[in-house]
């Protein structure tokens, strides 16, 4: 397996590839980003995603996956469900629709089938939460001795809630919210306790932590 933690700036794109030769892309950046994502998938030699994940609405996450739509066949298009009325998440739901993409909104607890070999579990889902960030997909990736938990932009609070309900602990930690100090509480990075974390953010991002805020260092 194979996971890339793809850099498009202040967003986040996660690629997975399975060891049967699946793919899945967990969001895709801005819109300004799209074109590098889809360039760098391209590369990979990639031409149809099992899943296309997007976790929540905000536009630094599902920006960049009207392009992956447009360059990609999709079988699966997978939404947090949250409402939302920006012109960029119409325009997703539109080339999802378009594609024709079978649609799935998931619950806490289901599972995505992507590999017989790779558990990829739904930790949290929410689309009622008062909140886009609090109402991201968070997934745990799991194939044989190393699990990743993938953190959409969820808070502290959600944070809690997950590590009250599920084995959080993991080798590789994708904060939420791209390292901001409304998640990565304490309490749960000693839980994940990783041996690895990835802050995907743009350069000179005010909202990222301070050195001596952040309980990952």
């Amino acid at each position: 397996m194979q996971v890339h933690f793809i850099d498009v700036g202040q967003g986040d794109s996660i690629l997975i590839q399975s060891p049967n030769g699946k793919t899945m892309l967990i969001d895709g950046g801005t819109r300004g980003a799209g074109d590098d994502v889809v360039t760098y998938l391209k590369s990979l030699g990639i031409s149809t995603f099992d899943y296309v994940v997007a976790t929540h609405p905000d536009a630094d996450h599902i920006g960049g996956l009207i392009d992956v739509f447009a360059a990609f066949h999709v079988h699966h298009f997978v939404n947090s469900g949250k409402d939302h009325t920006s012109e960029t998440y119409a325009d997703l739901l539109e080339a999802a629709v378009n594609e024709g993409s079978a649609y799935i909104e998931p619950n806490q607890g289901d599972s995505i089938a992507l590999d017989n070999a790779v558990n990829i579990q739904v930790l949290y889902a929410n689309k009622n939460a008062s909140d886009n960030n609090d109402a991201s997909l968070v997934l745990k990736l799991t194939y044989g001795n190393v699990s990743f938990m993938l953190m959409g932009d969820a808070s502290k609070e959600i944070e809690t809630q997950i590590a009250a309900t599920y084995d959080v602990s993991a080798q590789i930690l994708k904060a939420g919210h791209h390292g901001s100090n409304t998640s990565s509480g304490l309490n749960f990075m000693q839980q994940v306790n990783p041996k690895a974390v990835i802050l995907s953010y743009g350069k000179d991002n005010s909202y990222i932590f301070s050195e001596q805020e952040s309980p990952c260092l």
